[in-house]
C-alpha cells in the first residue's frame, strides 16, 4: 500500500477497525457556539426593534451589542489566564469555561447591580443632563474601536476606562470643559479606578495566605476552577451595567434598564468571549509572571471578591486593573524578578493611554454622527 505521493505505508493489521474521520472538525463546530448565541442576541434586538424606530437609535442598540462583544474578547481573560498560566487547563477548555460565566453575571446585574446602571445613567453634565443620543452613540463608538484594537494586539485594556475617556472626550465637545460635571466623574469613575488596582495589590497576599492554609487534601484544581468562575461571574456582574445604561436610552419608551438588554448584552459577551479571547488571555497568562496553583487560586479570589462588592456598591472598577494587579501582587512575594515590570509597565501605559486615546475617537465619531 502507497499514499499520493508514492510512499510505501505499513498494512494494516487484520481485522483493525478504521478510525472515523469526524464530520465536522472540533474548532468548525467551536465555532457555531459564538455564531448562535450572536444569532440569539440579533434575536433580541429584532425583538426591541419596534422600540427604536430611527435610524440613530437602531445604530445606538447595534454599537451597544458591538461593545458587548469586543469587551468579552477582551475581558474573558481576565478570569481565566491563571488556569492557562498555572496549567490547569489548556487555553480552549479556560476560555470556553470562562465564557459562560460573564453571560451568567450579566444576566444576575438585572437584579444585583442595577445601582451600576444608575451610575453610568446618571448625569455627568452640568446641571445633571444625560447624554444625548448622538453623544451616547459617538461615546459607545469611541469606546468600541479602542476595545476592538487592543483585542486585535493582545492588550487587555479597561471597557469602564475606554467609557470613561469617550465620555469625557464627547462631554467637552458637546457642551464645552465648563459643562462638564467633572466631580460627579471623580468621585463615580475615575476615583474607584484609581484605587482598585492598588487595593488588588494590597489583596493579593492575604488571599495568598489564606489559601496556603488550605489542608494538603484540599482539592486545589476545583476550587481554582471555581475562582475562575466567580472571578468571570464578578465581570459580567460589573461591566454589563455600564453598557446597558448607555445603550437604553436608544429603545424609546424602555427606560433605563429594559430587561431584554440585560439577556442581548449577556449573549453577545459569551459570543465575544469564545470566539475571540485567547489572544489577550496569552498576555496576561504568560507575559506577567508565571503561577502555580495556589497562587492562580489567591489572585482570582481577590479579583472576584473586590469586583464583586464594587458591583454590588454600584462602583464602576475595572476587572482587567484588578486582575492584572493580584496577578502582579501574588507573583511579587517570590521577588523582584519574578515578575515581567517590563511588561507590567506596558500595561500601565496602555490604561493611561485609554483615557485620550478613548475621547479623540469618540469626539472624532460625535462630529460624524450629530
Amino acid at each position: 500500500m502507497s499514499d499520493a505521493g508514492g510512499r510505501a505505508l505499513a498494512p494494516e493489521p487484520a481485522g483493525a477497525a478504521r478510525q472515523l474521520v469526524p464530520t465536522a472538525p472540533a474548532p468548525t463546530r467551536a465555532r457555531l457556539l459564538p455564531a448562535g448565541l450572536g444569532l440569539l442576541a440579533l434575536g433580541a434586538l429584532v425583538a426591541a426593534r419596534r422600540l427604536a424606530p430611527d435610524g440613530v437609535a437602531a445604530l445606538g442598540l447595534g454599537a451597544t451589542l458591538a461593545l458587548a462583544f469586543a469587551n468579552g474578547a477582551n475581558d474573558v481573560s481576565k478570569g481565566i489566564a491563571t488556569l492557562a498560566g498555572a496549567g490547569v487547563a489548556d487555553y480552549g477548555r479556560a476560555t470556553r469555561w470562562g465564557g459562560l460565566w460573564p453571560g451568567a453575571g450579566a444576566l444576575a446585574a438585572a437584579a444585583l447591580a442595577r445601582a451600576l446602571v444608575a451610575t453610568f445613567g446618571a448625569g455627568f453634565l452640568a446641571g445633571g443632563a444625560g447624554l444625548g443620543p448622538a453623544a451616547a452613540l459617538a461615546v459607545l463608538l469611541g469606546a468600541l474601536a479602542w476595545v476592538l484594537l487592543a483585542t486585535r494586539t493582545g492588550l487587555p485594556v479597561s471597557t469602564t476606562h475606554a467609557l470613561a475617556g469617550a465620555i469625557v472626550g464627547v462631554g467637552v465637545a458637546s457642551v464645552g470643559a465648563g459643562g462638564v460635571a467633572w466631580g460627579t466623574l471623580g468621585r463615580t469613575i475615575a476615583l474607584p479606578l484609581l484605587a482598585s488596582p492598588l487595593l488588588a495589590v494590597g489583596l493579593g497576599l492575604p488571599a495568598y495566605a489564606l489559601v496556603r492554609r488550605l489542608p494538603a487534601r484540599a482539592p486545589l484544581g476545583a476550587l481554582h476552577w471555581l475562582s475562575s468562575g466567580a472571578t468571570s461571574f464578578a465581570r459580567g456582574l460589573n461591566d454589563t451595567p455600564k453598557i446597558v445604561a448607555l445603550g437604553a436610552g436608544f429603545a424609546v419608551g424602555a427606560g433605563r434598564a429594559p430587561w431584554w438588554a440585560f439577556l442581548a448584552i449577556a449573549a453577545v459577551m459569551v459570543a465575544g468571549s469564545w470566539a475571540g479571547g485567547r489572544r489577550v488571555t496569552r498576555t496576561l497568562a504568560e507575559r506577567v509572571t508565571r503561577l502555580d496553583d495556589r497562587e492562580g487560586l489567591a489572585a482570582n479570589l481577590a479579583t472576584a471578591a473586590l469586583v464583586g462588592a464594587a458591583s454590588r456598591l454600584g462602583l464602576p472598577v475595572s476587572t482587567t486593573h484588578v486582575a492584572s494587579g493580584a496577578i502582579a501582587g501574588v507573583g511579587a512575594r517570590r521577588g523582584r524578578r519574578a515578575v515581567r515590570w517590563r511588561t507590567v509597565g506596558e500595561l500601565a501605559l496602555a490604561w493611561v493611554v485609554t483615557l485620550p486615546v478613548t475621547a479623540l475617537l469618540a469626539v472624532a465619531a460625535y462630529a460624524l454622527v450629530r
